[in-house]
């Protein structure tokens, strides 16, 4: 690993370039606790366009409190093979079905590596898509389930009435040839993360945490995911209809939501979940879509509440 990615790394880590079932390769990294206890495996699912350094922070607080972890960069994220290697800054799928074969690969590579029972699910945002289809298909995958700032609803930046429309019109948009169509150029596409200002940004109140996510990604330019195209807007649009539609299995589940979300959609998460009441919901006050790199406070109480779900 390059230098200037590698300093960001959380230390004693172990890091496999895997191959999924479709022939992508993923780059996943593993930590194992030294504590004696041992209370189980942690398998950490990121959000849209991250990387495994930007949570080392988390990492090293489960893996001092008992845990093992395990992590990845999603297939077209961080360090994993992109779609398009000649023009890496594309975001593509076919299928969101594609991110469940990245996730069989880490579940692979556990039980290669005999991580410790049990495996508890921690994820956020489109993570937690991602891991409530797993959920939802293998309910018994893992003990418990974490869910923080999920992406289970409409993207409250893009009108409803678009979203509905490019759903209806798929295969019209296909046989126009617009499915790979992008949103902007993706050559002069940049991390939202560079385009902002600390006050006028969205995902963290805390300055520090921010000023390092946009010194990680100005000095590692090969971490700058890309622009998704209409087809991948149109995936993740049909996932998210499909899983509100199902039923959720009665497992030990936590939702952490953010109060000062704007990224993802609170309201349309409780109006998702709140029939089943088997499910922990809890609001972290004065937090923004980030939650576990938010300010010290704010981390502190979400990481609390997720230590004492995990063991109890």
């Amino acid at each position: 690993m390059e230098t200037n990615l590698s300093k960001y790394m959380l230390e004693n880590g172990q890091t496999v370039f895997k191959k999924s079932k479709d022939g992508r390769k993923i780059r996943t990294a593993i930590w194992t606790t030294q504590k004696k206890k041992v209370y189980g495996t942690v398998f950490f699912l990121n959000g849209h366009r991250e990387f495994i350094e930007k949570y080392s922070d988390t990492f090293e607080f489960f893996i001092k409190t008992g845990f093992n972890v395990i992590t990845l960069d999603w297939r077209g994220w961080g360090l994993s093979e992109r779609p398009f290697p000649n023009r890496p800054k594309i975001q593509h799928i076919s299928s969101a079905g594609e991110y469940q074969l990245d996730l069989d690969n880490i579940i692979s590579l556990a039980k290669e590596k005999s991580l410790t029972n049990p495996w508890y699910l921690v994820a956020h945002s489109l993570g937690c898509l991602i891991g409530l289809r797993r959920l939802i298909s293998e309910p018994l995958c893992f003990e418990k389930y974490i869910f923080l700032s999920p992406l289970w609803g409409r993207f409250p930046h893009v009108p409803r009435p678009i979203q509905r429309f490019v759903i209806k019109t798929e295969k019209a948009l296909r046989f126009l040839g617009l499915i790979m169509v992008t949103e902007q150029n993706p050559e002069k596409y940049m991390p939202y993360s560079l385009t902002v200002e600390f006050k006028k940004n969205t995902l963290t109140s805390d300055g520090k945490q921010f000023k390092r996510l946009q010194t990680i990604l100005r000095e590692n330019k090969n971490l700058h995911s890309g622009t998704p195209t209409l087809g991948y807007f149109i995936e993740i649009l049909k996932e998210i209809d499909a899983l509100s539609l199902t039923e959720i299995p009665n497992r030990k589940i936590l939702v952490l939501l953010a109060e000062l979300e704007q990224i993802t959609d609170n309201k349309a998460v409780t109006k998702a979940i709140e029939r089943f009441e088997f499910i922990d919901v809890v609001t972290i006050k004065e937090a923004q879509h980030e939650i576990l790199i938010e300010k010290e406070k704010i981390r502190r109480e979400a990481l609390s509440l997720m230590d004492t779900f995990l063991k109890s």
